[in-house]
């Protein structure tokens, strides 16, 4: 097995586990690669695994601490972890949200697109899915893999969904007089997102997009998949 590790350099911690899985993946044989990898070990938490999202290769094993969601490891116990994967290398496959503009790919999200107001006014935000329209007024929508349904999305009111469903799942932020509430969209759909206003769309809290007014924007389920190393406890 050929693995890779990327850590978040400004937390001390991570550099130094960064270490320390370097020397365990050598006691177990597991060749040390830059690109090429079935296994990417990635040192930091949630936002580290977000923020290199366009590197990650094979199965993600996910060191954070005790607040991460996505990570598997939680504080310091990635060794017992990372040998339950190696001993059994399976990993969980996971949907993707594509996120196009103008008929152009922007960008694509492991947890979500977040539409937000640039001035802190409602947005009048309207959402067609198929055949079938609504709108509604509000601070903004989040547009959530399950994966990311732990994170924002579920702050907001959201379900957490279990993450090996290929559904999508429709957040709004303070709706007026909660008109809009909460809805699962079959990953099978493409949802198409308006705000009459300029707003800010957000992906995964890292790429900012100024969207101008009435921009419509595509959100379907990418074409590849995330794999997740699975770890027994």
């Amino acid at each position: 097995m050929k693995a890779k590790i990327i850590y978040n350099k400004t937390k001390d911690w991570a550099a130094k586990t960064a270490k320390e899985v370097s020397a365990f993946l050598k006691t177990s044989k597991v060749q040390e690669v830059e690109k090429g990898a079935d296994l990417t070990i990635i040192i930091g938490g949630d936002g580290t695994i977000l923020f290199h999202k366009n590197e990650l290769e094979g199965a993600i094993f996910g060191i954070g601490s005790s607040r991460s969601h996505i990570c598997q490891s939680r504080g310091g116990d990635w060794k017992p972890l990372l040998q339950s994967f190696l001993r059994n290398p399976k990993a969980e496959e996971r949907i993707l949200l594509s996120i196009s503009i103008g008929g152009k790919e922007t960008g694509f999200a492991i947890n979500e697109a977040a539409f937000l107001s640039r001035d802190h006014k409602m947005l009048n935000i309207s959402i067609s899915i198929g055949g079938s329209s609504c709108s509604f007024q509000g601070d903004g929508l989040i547009a959530s893999t399950p994966t990311g349904s732990t994170a924002h999305a579920y702050s907001a009111g959201g379900a957490s969904m279990d993450e090996s469903l290929e559904a999508f799942e429709l957040v709004p932020l303070a709706p007026y007089k909660r008109s809009f509430a909460p809805m699962v969209v079959s990953a099978q759909r493409e949802i198409q997102i308006t705000a009459i206003e300029p707003c800010h769309l957000l992906i995964d809290g890292q790429q900012l997009v100024q969207l101008r007014e009435r921009t419509p924007v595509t959100i379907r389920k990418h074409k590849r998949k995330i794999a997740f190393a699975e770890a027994g406890r």
